[in-house]
């Protein structure tokens, strides 16, 4: 045998590769360049997250009744025969501002005073206090010291808030018709009924209003007088009404339809609450002629009789 030869080698399985070492510095290296390239998406907790709310516009933002400003709140448009809900300050004065120079109210829920003491409702010129301990609404009608023509109507609900003072304000139209309620009032008392009612008669007849009276056409829901008479044919739906203090005056017209000649009989129109009847021009009427008819009608004098007497004389 040949000496100092190496012995043959059995062959072995490919190593397996591996990377190179490298140093703390460049892995650290390595490790940033890793985070540069890929994102990183981090979990927030509920604390840590913002809360964001919707942007909400000031001006198009609805207020609720009790955020509005205080002049909007004492000030309350009302229309005569309309309720209004208003809160008042419970168990404290409120101060309620009318357009009567002398005001009345009526009500079934707030309690009068005596001579001394005014109750739940005091009135001092044309203000009106209310102050109440209620845990549940009051309601109270307001009207003019002996006028029934405009009637302003309100329920109030007690709250715990501070005490509030309200305006109520009236259309032009209705403080119109207050105002010449009044003079009305004034003419009228200023003589007697008789003269009363021919001066009304003669004011109209000549076109012009009386004072204080207000003119209108007739409302559809008015109380229209009736005249009956054959042959003649009186019409008020169509017409026109003044309106005084103590009197109304229904306008109508009244044709003859017959082919004669007719008087007209003041007394065809005759009613419980009727204070006078003419006609102008004519009393009597032409076949086909019409003519003007007034009929004065009394005011605030209550409801129709409840009892008729039956005549002496036999009959109804």
């Amino acid at each position: 045998m040949k000496k100092n030869v190496p012995a043959p080698v059995a062959a072995k399985a490919p190593a397996a590769v591996t990377q190179p070492t490298t140093s703390p510095v460049q892995e650290e290296q390595n490790k940033s360049s890793a985070a540069a390239k890929t994102p990183v998406i981090q979990k927030q907790s509920a604390a840590s997250t913002p809360k964001t709310r919707p942007v909400i516009d000031p001006a198009n933002y609805p207020k609720r009744k009790d955020e509005r400003s205080p002049a909007a709140q004492s000030n309350l448009n009302m229309v005569p025969g309309v309720n209004q809900i208003i809160p008042i300050a419970q168990n404290h004065p409120n101060r309620i501002v009318t357009p009567f120079a002398n005001p009345v109210v009526k009500s079934t829920t707030l309690e009068a005073g005596s001579a001394t003491d005014c109750g739940e409702v005091c009135i001092t010129d044309n203000v009106i206090y209310v102050a109440t301990s209620k845990e549940y609404p009051v309601t109270m009608f307001i009207t003019e010291r002996g006028s029934e023509a405009v009637a302003l109507s309100l329920t109030m609900v007690p709250k715990r808030i501070p005490p509030k003072e309200i305006n109520l304000q009236l259309s032009q139209g209705d403080v119109t018709n207050i105002v010449a309620n009044r003079n009305a009032e004034r003419w009228e008392t200023s003589q007697p009924f008789v003269e009363v009612i021919r001066n009304v008669f003669r004011e109209t007849a000549q076109g012009r209003v009386p004072q204080g009276y207000v003119l209108s056409k007739t409302p559809r829901t008015a109380d229209l007088p009736k005249c009956t008479q054959a042959g003649i044919k009186t019409k008020f739906a169509s017409g026109q009404l003044y309106t005084g203090h103590n009197l109304s005056v229904f306008i109508g017209v009244a044709e003859n339809k017959t082919k004669r000649a007719l008087e007209f009989n003041e007394q065809s129109c005759g009613a419980w609450n009727v204070a006078a009847v003419t006609t102008w021009p004519y009393s009597v009427l032409l076949p086909g002629q019409k003519t003007e008819v007034f009929v004065a009608v009394r005011r605030n004098v209550g409801g129709r009789p409840a009892t008729k007497r039956k005549s002496l004389l036999g009959g109804s």
